[in-house]
C-alpha cells in the first residue's frame, strides 16, 4: 500500500489561492508518505496560462512525490435532464485538466439525494452519467473512483449514495464498468453501517481508500484520524486479507491545520507501511 494525503482541513487556503498547489505538495514531500491529493476546488481556471503556471511551480519546487487523486463533485442524481448534461460536460473538462496535472485517479460522486427522489431512479441517473463520461476518463488517462460520499460544502444537501442501499446498488451496476470504489472509512461509521462488512461486501471493487475519522454517526462529523470512531485495525485488517495493494488517502479534516497532517500522518503510518 502507498499512502498520500488530502489537505481538508487547508481547503479554504488552497481554494482561495492564499496556499498554492505547489506549496500544499511541497509540504507533502516533507512528509513520510508517497504522494497528494487535492480537490478541483482549488483549479478555479483551466486556461492554458493558469496550468502552465500550476506546473511550472510544481517543477521548480522540485515535487518528486506522486500526485495521486483529485476529489470532484458532479451532482448526477439533479432531476433536471439538462442540468445532469451540464455536469457531464463539467465534469469531462475536469478530466482533462486532471489529466494535464498528472493525477492517476479521479474521486466522483454520485449526485446529491434530491426531494423525492427514489433509489431506484437515483441509481439509475448516476450511472448512466457514469458510463457516458467514461469514455472521456479512458480517452484522457484517468481512473476514476464512486465514494460512499456524505456531503461537501460544495452542495446544500447530502449525497444520495450516503444511504448504504444507495451506495450498494450502484456498487452492484457497476460491476462491469472501467471503474472502481474510493472507500471512505469515515463515511461508512457516519451512515451508521458497520464498516468491516460494508468494505467486504465491496472489496472486490475497491481500488483506493480515504482513510478519515467521524466523532458522530448520523452524519460525518469531522475529527483527527484515530480520534473517532472509525475501528482502523478492523478495516486493515480486511484490506490485507484481501490482499489490497493500492493507495490509501488520508482524508485530514480536524481543522487544526498542518500540525493535524503530521499528526495524521503519523497515525496512518501505524498501517500503511
Amino acid at each position: 500500500m502507498k499512502l498520500s494525503v488530502l489537505p481538508v482541513s487547508l481547503f479554504s487556503k488552497l481554494s482561495s489561492q492564499e496556499m498554492t498547489v505547489a506549496q500544499w505538495a511541497e509540504f507533502a514531500q516533507k512528509l513520510p508518505v508517497d504522494g497528494f491529493d487535492t480537490s478541483i476546488l482549488f483549479y478555479p481556471s483551466a486556461v492554458p496560462t493558469a496550468l502552465q503556471q500550476i506546473k511550472r511551480e510544481l517543477e521548480e519546487k522540485e515535487i518528486s512525490i506522486q500526485p495521486v487523486m483529485v476529489c470532484c463533485y458532479p451532482d448526477f442524481t439533479h432531476p433536471d435532464p439538462m442540468e445532469r448534461e451540464r455536469q457531464m460536460d463539467y465534469f469531462r473538462r475536469d478530466l482533462a485538466l486532471v489529466s494535464e496535472l498528472g493525477f492517476q485517479y479521479v474521486r466522483t460522486t454520485a449526485g446529491q439525494s434530491h426531494p423525492g427522489l427514489t433509489l431506484e431512479e437515483g441509481v439509475k441517473r448516476c450511472t448512466d452519467c457514469f458510463a457516458k463520461v467514461l469514455p472521456a476518463a479512458e480517452k484522457y488517462g484517468v481512473k476514476l473512483v464512486f465514494e460512499n460520499h456524505s456531503k461537501p460544502g460544495a452542495w446544500p444537501l447530502i449525497d444520495f449514495s450516503f444511504q448504504p442501499e444507495a451506495f450498494l446498488a450502484i456498487s452492484r451496476e457497476i460491476q462491469d464498468m472501467p471503474m472502481g470504489i474510493n472507500f471512505d472509512t469515515a463515511n461508512a461509521v457516519a451512515c451508521g453501517s458497520n464498516p468491516g462488512e460494508l468494505l467486504r461486501k465491496v472489496i472486490h471493487k475497491v481500488w483506493t481508500v480515504h482513510m478519515n475519522d467521524t466523532a458522530t454517526v448520523g452524519s460525518w462529523t469531522p475529527i483527527g484520524i484515530g480520534d473517532g470512531l472509525v475501528d482502523f485495525e478492523e478495516v486493515f485488517s480486511i484490506l490485507e486479507e484481501y490482499g489490497f495493494d493500492g493507495w490509501v488517502c488520508i482524508e485530514e479534516a480536524s481543522g487544526q491545520g498542518l500540525p493535524g497532517i503530521q499528526r495524521a500522518v503519523q497515525v496512518a503510518r501505524k498501517y500503511v507501511k
